[in-house]
């Protein structure tokens, strides 16, 4: 589950996909996955265009102070976890990475209240609309 929201939200970005995410360990060393991440649900927050794959220790600095200070998310990985290593913790890369699900879903979760709002708000208007107009044609067969 958490491996496909990942794919899907990383679909299309340079240097993710292609290649695309196949787990939780190398595809994350270079910070380019998790920026794509914050990119896609906050682009306010980082210029995805100006990242090079090849930055690997800035990119994962970007992320990381982006996502604990901007989004709240604990920092549960050092920089260093993943480029130091030959092969990073998939258990601490899978808890970190759940943790921008969590922080995402709930962001989902409150634009899909609020369009459902809006949209009830224009359903109500639009019937408003509809009673004026019968109103006036009604008073018309007079």
């Amino acid at each position: 589950g958490l491996l496909l929201w990942c794919q899907r939200k990383t679909k299309g970005y340079r240097d993710v996909d292609p290649p695309k995410i196949r787990g939780f360990t190398t595809d994350w060393q270079n910070g380019m996955a998790f920026c794509a991440l914050i990119h896609k649900h906050r682009p306010d927050l980082l210029d995805y265009s100006t990242l090079d794959k090849a930055n690997a220790k800035e990119n994962l600095e970007l992320a990381f102070s982006i996502a604990e200070k901007e989004l709240g998310i604990p920092r549960l990985l050092d920089v260093e976890d993943l480029t130091d290593v030959a092969r990073p913790d998939e258990r601490s890369v899978i808890t970190y990475v759940s943790e921008y699900f969590h922080c995402f879903a709930s962001m989902g979760e409150a634009e899909g209240a609020g369009q459902r709002i809006a949209a009830l708000v224009a359903a109500a208007k639009a019937n408003e609309a509809l009673k004026k107009q019968y109103e006036h044609d009604a008073a018309g067969l007079r």
